[in-house]
């Protein structure tokens, strides 16, 4: 191997370490399973877990009027994303093992003792309790806490808390052919200048 060979490996090493390196946006999250836990007042946890198959698809950057739903003897959540109060359509990212996402437009539709509730599932103040991604497979876990006010009756109102898991795989958006292009013209322009000045 001759020096140009070496250094031009090692500069395409670099190259593809910085890219790889910046956050990757999210295309699509597979929700293979989900689960809740719902705290109302001094009652509970109530607890539903859900295996969703074939996998329920969270698409980034678009509005559904159903994504899935979470259900147990004591309560249902069904959870979408909706334009109607100004939020922006999901979005996410993932760095490495870290995922970060942006789900102020879901919304949760509760059933309790025969009541229901429609709020927002991911206030403006929302932040992951945890969120781990492994790029070996694509997958992801995260979950989040949300406390609510709920009217139970005319006269009465109370405090629930409401834990959302999700589990599953996800896509990431494709880098544009136009880095690899670049890549590759840097690539070409660094060689040529190495081998002129070798011949000189």
């Amino acid at each position: 191997m001759n020096k140009l060979q070496i250094i031009t490996g090692a500069f395409a090493l670099l190259l593809s370490s910085n890219i790889s390196a910046a956050p990757v946006a999210i295309d699509s999250m597979f929700v293979d399973s989900a689960s809740a836990s719902l705290t109302i007042g001094g009652y509970g946890p109530y607890t539903a877990t859900t295996d969703i198959s074939p996998p329920a698809e969270i698409t980034m950057g678009s509005f559904q009027s159903s994504i899935f739903s979470v259900s147990s003897t004591d309560f249902s959540l069904n959870i979408y994303s909706t334009d109607l109060y100004g939020a922006p359509a999901p979005s996410g990212s993932v760095d490495g093992t870290a995922i970060t996402v942006d789900f102020s437009s879901l919304r949760g539709n509760l059933t309790y003792q025969s009541n229901t509730f429609d709020f927002e599932l991911w206030p403006l103040t929302t932040a992951l309790d945890y969120g781990t991604f492994d790029p070996l497979n694509n997958g992801f876990s995260i979950g989040w806490t949300e406390t609510l006010s709920l009217d139970l009756s005319s006269w009465f109102s109370t405090t629930a808390v409401l834990d959302v898991n999700l589990q599953g795989n996800l896509t990431t958006v494709p880098l544009p052919a136009a880095i690899w292009l670049f890549a590759s013209g840097m690539l070409t322009i660094f060689g040529f200048t190495c081998r002129r000045k070798t011949e000189a």
